[in-house]
């Protein structure tokens, strides 16, 4: 059978819808990439604004403009988990920093946020951070329910050793303990654990070392925790005796 030159159409006609599905992915990602870079100057100088004067809030036609900026980002490119995020981080803010909100409003950021994060989490289901911010937005709503604590067990099981999934597990696994599962308070403990056994550096380790333990005294969890870590993990803390 003869070979087919690049030239014949059954050749050039899908070799022609490869380049305009790569042509249309490419002008959608540079469109996306600039309504992205709008929307996050706008939180920007929001928060510019707040820091300059704590009464100032953005007004509800400023945050529907931001808004719609990030439905269209979605929109033109829905598998990204950092525009999710993001999208979440702006509602979040508007929230936190706005006046006189009414109950169904809020309701309504609440949930969008949580979806928001959610959908980043099925975006990538194996990434740590996903379900470390998915655990904060969690806290912060004050919701310390199965879908927080299942969070945070994942991102310690994916991220064991990232500082940005260490720390806030003992921020937020100390300052909730009493509200926490034995396994959840498990997961803190093993995290305590690796901050005083991280071999990094001399210097990192130090710091590790003392920001752990530093938190795990604030909240007086020294007995708590030595219950639960291992005799190495006793060893290095020198706390348990």
């Amino acid at each position: 059978m003869p070979s087919l030159s690049l030239h014949h159409p059954l050749l050039r006609f899908p070799l022609l819808l490869a380049v305009l599905a790569f042509a249309v992915w490419t002008a959608k990602t540079g469109i996306a990439g600039v309504y992205s870079f709008q929307a996050n100057s706008y939180l920007e100088l929001w928060q510019h604004q707040r820091h300059l004067n704590s009464n100032y809030a953005p007004s509800a036609q400023q945050y529907e403009q931001v808004q719609q900026q990030h439905q269209q980002i979605l929109s033109l490119i829905p598998y990204n988990g950092d525009y999710w995020t993001a999208y979440a981080d702006m509602q979040f803010w508007y929230l936190a920093n706005t006046p006189n909100i009414t109950p169904a409003t809020q309701q309504q950021l609440k949930k969008n946020i949580l979806s928001a994060y959610e959908t980043a989490i099925k975006q990538r289901p194996t990434w740590p951070y996903a379900y470390m911010s998915f655990a904060i937005i969690k806290a912060r709503f004050g919701d310390i329910d199965d879908d927080f604590k299942s969070a945070l067990q994942k991102a310690n099981h994916l991220g064991t050793w990232e500082a940005e999934v260490i720390h806030p597990t003992l921020e937020l696994g100390l300052a909730l303990w009493p509200q926490l599962d034995a396994t959840t308070q498990q997961v803190v403990a093993n995290a305590v654990e690796r901050s005083l056994t991280w071999k990094v550096s001399a210097a990192q380790n130090q710091k590790e070392r003392i920001f752990a333990l530093s938190l795990v005294g604030a909240y007086q969890k020294q007995a708590a925790i030595c219950a639960l870590m291992s005799s190495q993990g006793q060893k290095a803390a020198k706390m348990c005796s």
